[in-house]
């Protein structure tokens, strides 16, 4: 049981190093919860109800930011809410060899954001139309909320580009308005999950324990390491891990 305790812990710190320092913490904990011998879904549950309040730090922080141009934030912030109940309960209601069908999928998506970072936001931008900006974007958060009640790895960059391309080039703002998306699509999705049964009681509050101290250490690392080693590091070591504990 001491050893459980510790590798749950462990995980956390993990998890919350690489989220403070590259962002993408899912893609590390996922593994390393399969590696305790959680089953893939119970992993991916866990994981979820485990990182999620530490979505609700960075959002309080930015909260002065968050009210400008209202009418668009309701209207891209409502169907990422919808993705995130949706993509929750298609995860729980589905089977565990439907999961593992479409993890690889998943980790490419979730590596390409993290690798790609903030350059995903400049990319977004221009390729939303100007004259019909607020309707699709509407379509890409509902996408990208489905995608964090789902699985969630690297969604951080993806609302990132697509709040950045939607309230303009603002960074600063657009990162106010991504910890609000983030804290809603998770807690969104948290609900269904933990009923689900899939969700290690166990586990969830060491990982979230070991996700506070790793969040701290994270943030000494930032600074000696330049950004995008780190996030190279964080996907192509985040794909390793979960190929091996996947194939084995």
């Amino acid at each position: 049981m001491l050893h459980e305790i510790l590798l749950f812990f462990a995980t956390g710190v993990a998890g919350g190093i690489v989220n403070a320092a590259a962002g993408g913490a899912k893609l590390f904990v996922f593994p390393l919860l399969l590696a305790s011998g959680l089953s893939p879904l119970a992993a991916n549950a866990t994981g979820t109800v485990a990182l999620w309040p530490a979505t609700l730090p960075p959002a309080w922080h930015y909260r002065r930011e968050l009210f400008a141009d209202r009418r668009v934030l309701a209207l891209t912030l409502f169907p990422a809410l919808i993705g995130a109940l949706t993509g929750a309960l298609i995860l729980i209601s589905g089977s565990q060899k439907a999961f593992l069908a479409v993890v690889p999928i998943l980790l490419l998506i979730a590596v390409s954001a993290i690798l790609l970072g903030r350059r995903l936001a400049a990319v977004m931008t221009q390729l939303l139309p100007d004259n019909a900006r607020t309707g699709v974007a509407a379509g890409l958060t509902l996408a990208v909320g489905f995608y964090g009640g789902y699985f969630g790895a690297g969604m951080g960059f993806m609302l990132l580009a697509v709040l950045t391309a939607t309230f303009g080039g603002d960074l600063h703002r657009a990162n106010a308005k991504k910890n609000l998306f983030a804290f809603c699509i998770n807690s969104i999705a948290v609900i269904p999950l933990s009923m689900s049964g899939y969700v290690d009681w166990v586990a969830a509050p060491l990982v979230l324990a070991g996700g506070l101290t790793g969040g701290y250490l994270g943030g000494h690392i930032v600074r000696r390491v330049p950004d995008t080693l780190l996030r190279v590091v964080v996907a192509g070591l985040g794909l390793i891990l979960t190929a091996f504990f996947l194939l084995r």
